[in-house]
């Protein structure tokens, strides 16, 4: 089987680990990943041209995935069939704002929705696109059970948020067993006003505290870049 060997990162809290000590509490290693048991996963990503996540980290990365022949999908939102009017989301998104009155909103549409990718990474015609009607694209959807029919173990995810719906598919494949792997470059949640740090590498707590989060009880992280140059050394 070919395989490649990813640059990840993941958090272990600080002191001493295999005889070294590590004072940001961060792990470094190159993980080597069985390409066929290895998908490129695309989650909420259908925001249209221009981007930057999307141009400049999720579309060389999936250029890349595709070129050494991974396995891709996407998911994206769909809530045609879920979008009534005593939905809990519709209070948490909508009214508890002041931003829905009654009346306002049309009744919802029927119509499944069509997702607006942008070119750079518009799925090919052998690339499933599941819709999804909660946060986690796991959770009634067919994507475990595709994963399965195709044996994969290992997931490189991204899209967005990495503090909502790309941050919950992840933990919801973990549920299912899956090994997960987030490209921090290639997800983006603004910070609130109060959270922002330009002093931080991540630019803020908001961020800051999801990776750290999701580098400790979910999975690893790595850069596009990383996942670039290791599929460029397939063996």
């Amino acid at each position: 089987m070919n395989t490649f060997k990813l640059p990840v990162r993941w958090y272990h809290g600080a002191g001493y680990y295999k005889g070294e000590h590590h004072e940001d509490g961060h792990r470094y290693e190159d993980m080597e990943l069985e390409l066929s048991q290895t998908a490129f996963m695309i989650v909420d990503s259908d925001c249209g041209p221009g981007n930057p996540y999307v141009e400049d980290g999720i579309a060389p990365a999936l250029a890349a995935s595709r070129a050494a022949g991974m396995h891709v999908f996407f998911i994206h939102n769909d809530f045609s069939l879920v979008d009534e009017p005593g939905s809990i989301k519709r209070e948490i998104h909508g009214t508890r704002w002041g931003s829905e009155d009654a009346g306002v909103r049309p009744p919802p549409s029927r119509e499944p929705l069509k997702p607006n990718y942008s070119p750079s990474i518009q799925p090919l015609e052998h690339e499933p696109d599941f819709p999804k009607r909660e946060w986690s694209g796991f959770h009634e959807t067919h994507v475990d059970y595709h994963l399965r029919c195709h044996g994969i173990k290992t997931l490189i995810a991204v899209g967005f948020s990495h503090r909502a719906c790309l941050y919950l598919t992840c933990t919801g494949a973990v549920e299912h067993n899956y090994r997960v792997i987030m490209l921090r470059d290639c997800t983006h949640s603004g910070e609130y006003p109060d959270t922002v740090d330009e002093s931080l590498e991540e630019g803020g707590w908001l961020r800051k505290i999801m990776f750290r989060n999701f580098e400790h009880v979910v999975g690893y992280t790595s850069m596009s870049a990383d996942l670039v140059g290791a599929l460029g050394q397939t063996s």
